[in-house]
């Protein structure tokens, strides 16, 4: 069995997907099965700490970071995570499994996987996209200066209803915080996971440090008149100072 996974070093935990990739066809409703495991003991059942009000976050994203999906695979009585899921096409996909296991670190796996079908011919992403619309909001970033790596960046948001700007306030909690924020490296397809807080001047504001230069592809999630919405950005992150000492990691 392949399992496509990339181990996070020294963890000694790590997610590995049970459904075989052959099976995957495009158009239809998947079940995916994964089971988090301890490599010096792989029959042992690893127990997984809540975190933002879910076991087990699953971010999946087409190749082309165009795609998105954020599930919560639910518990089964053998210790593995099952989710449903329908793949729009045929390609690879982008599987970044977010858990903490029960007194451990929490931990991001990335893996890679084969769906059969037709192809989705999907246009390539551009270096820049600021706004978003989402039902009958729109979404900016509105970055007053430009991004750079080694510096704390700060990332606004403003959400306009129809011309009218939102506050905080119309924000209620999604997952325990005001918004999530995945944002994935285009080139080598790094992961981060970042929880915003509500601003005075704008409704959701996050801050971060970027460690390496390039295009960043970016999803906000957030809950209004109990809808979620979901609005996609890309932008891009120029080198900074040299700062060999910063260590990023992928939770905030």
């Amino acid at each position: 069995m392949n399992h496509h996974t990339h181990p996070v070093p020294g963890a000694g935990i790590q997610m590995q997907l049970l459904t075989e990739p052959g099976d995957l066809a495009a158009e239809k409703v998947q079940q995916l099965l994964f089971k988090p495991v301890r490599r010096t003991n792989p029959g042992a059942t690893v127990t997984l700490a809540r975190q933002h009000e879910a076991l087990f976050h699953l971010i999946v994203l087409d190749e082309s970071l165009n795609w998105f999906r954020h599930l919560h695979p639910e518990l089964r009585p053998d210790g593995s995570y099952q989710v449903n899921i329908a793949f729009p096409a045929g390609g690879n996909y982008l599987l970044y499994a977010d858990y903490q296991p029960e007194g451990g670190p929490a931990l991001v796996d990335k893996m890679q996987l084969r769906v059969a079908g037709n192809p989705q011919h999907a246009a390539v992403g551009t270096s820049e996209k600021l706004t978003a619309i989402t039902g009958n909001l729109s979404v900016a970033l509105d970055l007053t200066t430009p991004l750079h790596t080694g510096t704390a960046s700060l990332l606004p948001f403003r959400i306009d209803r129809e011309g009218t700007p939102l506050k905080a306030t119309a924000l209620s909690p999604y997952l325990g915080a005001i918004a999530h924020l995945i944002l994935i490296h285009q080139a080598d397809k790094d992961f981060l996971h970042i929880h915003p807080e509500a601003g005075s001047e704008v409704p959701v504001i996050a801050h971060t440090l970027f460690k390496k230069p390039g295009t960043y592809r970016m999803w906000i999630q957030f809950n209004t008149d109990e809808i979620l919405h979901t609005a996609d950005f890309a932008f891009d992150v120029k080198a900074g100072p040299a700062s060999p000492t910063l260590h990023h990691h992928g939770h905030h």
